[in-house]
């Protein structure tokens, strides 16, 4: 089998497609292409394989679930994943003492049953009879040899004394000693992989009534000599994390990882039994009444609503554990994707540095673009960088994906076939890193019909966040939607106010926005009615028009006016002239008189002596 650099998250087709063809019965039946039953649905010479640019490509005519497909593949070991192995460990600094030979010192074990000639290290060989067949040497660099014409198959050699009850079986020395250095039992040196299921059979003859689990490296030789002991003998099996063996395991985080490894997982460790239910009163949110521990979430909006900036600062809240909105935090690492926007998030990120006067914030930005559609593309390098992460900073809390239509890669977010691959992908990274993941994501055409695309997305969501802006007033609304968990309906008003971070080169300002709480007056005006209808909103555009202009005054003071000097009027036949030039009707007057009525009766607008004012905070000094 030929091994591939780089991702081997890829079915290169050298490395899959003959175990395919074999397991699956495969025939050649055009040029390029095997045929035979889905792995899916089953359809008979409906499903095909073939050789894509070096990789495996599969379909299936019938049900067209390539997804599915490969998760079936997956399932039998007949197609790469990057899923992490439930056998993690945590790696520790030990301080290992020295030993009397480089490749001991090297592996981290003792001497056990190895004898030390010279510069070599020599390991005994026996039959199942318990006699001597040879012996391996090992020098100091690590270079290993049989004794001359020594026979392999099915002899080994025993670390930690004599096999009585029970024993593990590994593929090398180092291995053996390693586990028995961990456990206190027993450990066979199976001399290779290949060799792995002809020693569970010696053993069997030597020692009937003995228990023996196969410890295999996490390779491709090892799973395969690892299934032979499954179906040859029925002996089970256990591997470390994928690419390792068990003393890369004992190097890295000792005893405790090793026994962790050696652990069987049970497919009921992952339920309870309803009488062992208790309720669970630990903290489940990142922000109380808003975002709940490893959920999923959306963030949406109309464009030019402030969605980043809005969950940029809750990013920054989270990331510092500072209150949001009043709301109270549990503080973590965020892992911020910015898929657009580029290099302003570092301006934004600089911003938010200011404003609050935080330092050290847990919080880091990958401006650059994500493929969060094609499984195989972005998330494997997205899972090694949680794992950087987490073993520098700590756990991660909340990962943001800012926007979903760029983290998309193409496809439709209409249709609820890539909307559904699309959330199982963020399912996978948030269930891999152990984070809230939230979307930020774009409103429909038709607003009132929530966020764009297909309704899947709504379905598989814990938190939902609308956020609406008010023109006239500037004042932006969050609202919490839906809730799976959390309490929903709550509520955050806040403006986006102007960050001027410093001048370039010609002497221009750069600029950017934070976030402030909108206060108890703004918030009501907020709620007044607006302008409604063409001519409506043309008089409110002629009136902003005519006041940057500088037409009209301060009002007035006295009977029929508001406190002097408190709003901006502007006469009305100056207001109507304006309104007449830009009016398309056929009878401008006709449809001023019925505007300005309309305002004053919804009121938006108030008139005394001629002059008109508008009541909101817009209108005022």
């Amino acid at each position: 089998m030929i091994q591939h650099e780089g991702n081997k998250n890829n079915a290169y087709w050298d490395d899959y497609a003959g175990n395919i063809i074999s397991a699956l019965n495969l025939k050649q039946l055009a040029r390029g292409e095997w045929h035979g039953a889905c792995p899916a649905c089953g359809g008979k010479d409906r499903f095909w394989i073939s050789n894509y640019s070096g990789e495996v490509k599969v379909q299936c005519r019938q049900c067209n679930d390539w997804k599915s497909i490969i998760e079936n593949l997956r399932d039998q070991g007949l197609y790469p994943s990057f899923e992490k192995s439930e056998n993690t460990f945590t790696k520790k600094e030990i301080d290992w003492p020295e030993q009397i030979h480089p490749y001991l010192t090297k592996k981290r074990i003792n001497q056990h049953n190895a004898l030390v000639s010279g510069d070599n290290l020599i390991i005994p060989i026996i039959n199942s009879e318990g006699k001597k067949v040879g012996s391996q040497t090992i020098d100091g660099e690590g270079v290993k040899k049989f004794t001359k014409g020594m026979p392999i198959i099915g002899n080994f050699s025993v670390v930690g004394g004599t096999i009585s009850d029970f024993c593990y079986i590994s593929e090398g020395f180092a291995d053996a000693a390693s586990i028995f250095q961990a456990t206190s039992k027993p450990c066979v040196f199976a001399l290779n992989a290949n060799n792995l299921a002809a020693v569970v059979a010696s053993i069997k003859q030597a020692k009937p009534n003995a228990k023996i689990v196969v410890c295999a490296d996490n390779d491709d030789a090892g799973i395969k000599g690892a299934e032979a002991c499954k179906s040859d003998h029925n002996v089970n099996y256990l591997l470390p994390p994928k690419d390792m063996d068990f003393n890369d395991v004992w190097v890295s985080g000792g005893a405790e990882a090793v026994i962790n490894a050696l652990t069987p997982k049970r497919y009921q460790d992952k339920v309870f039994w309803a009488d062992d239910a208790e309720p669970i009163l630990t903290n489940n949110y990142l922000i109380k009444n808003w975002l709940g521990s490893n959920q999923l979430s959306c963030l949406y909006g109309s464009s030019n609503t402030g969605k980043s900036f809005l969950a940029l600062d809750m990013s920054w809240h989270i990331a510092t554990g500072r209150e949001w909105n009043g709301n109270k935090i549990t503080q973590g690492v965020v892992l911020y994707l910015a898929t657009e926007g580029g290099n302003s998030f570092r301006n934004r990120v600089f911003a938010l540095k200011e404003h609050y006067g935080d330092e050290n914030a847990l919080l880091a930005v990958r401006p650059s673009p994500v493929d969060l559609f094609n499984t195989e593309v972005d998330l494997p390098t997205l899972t090694k960088l949680c794992d950087e992460i987490r073993d520098e900073k700590g756990e991660i809390a909340m990962i943001v994906v800012d926007t979903l239509s760029r983290a998309m890669a193409g496809a439709n977010e209409n249709t609820s076939e890539d909307m559904s691959q699309f959330i199982k992908n963020c399912d996978l990274l948030r269930n891999l890193s152990g984070a809230h993941l939230m979307i930020v994501h774009h409103s429909g055409k038709d607003t009132s019909r929530g966020a764009r695309g297909s309704s899947a997305l709504r379905g598989s969501l814990d938190t939902e966040i609308e956020l609406d802006v008010d023109e006239g007033s500037g004042i932006r609304t969050a609202l919490s939607t839906k809730q799976r968990d959390l309490e929903g309906g709550a509520a955050f008003s806040f403006k986006l106010n102007v960050a001027i971070l410093g001048t370039d080169p010609d002497g221009d300002d750069i600029t950017t926005c934070v976030i402030e709480k909108a206060d108890e007056s703004e918030i009501e005006d907020s709620k007044k009615k607006t302008p409604k209808g063409k001519n409506q909103k043309l008089f409110l555009e002629c009136f902003r028009q005519l006041r940057s202009d500088k037409f009209g005054t301060p009002n007035q003071g006295g009977t029929g006016w508001p406190e002097a000097h408190t709003y901006w009027v502007i006469p009305e036949d100056q207001i109507y002239e304006h309104f007449k030039g830009k009016f398309t009707g056929a009878n401008s007057r006709t449809a001023w008189r019925q505007t300005i009525e309309a305002l004053i009766s919804h009121d938006f607008i108030c008139m005394n002596m001629g002059q008109i004012w508008i009541l909101s905070n817009e209108g005022k000094v």
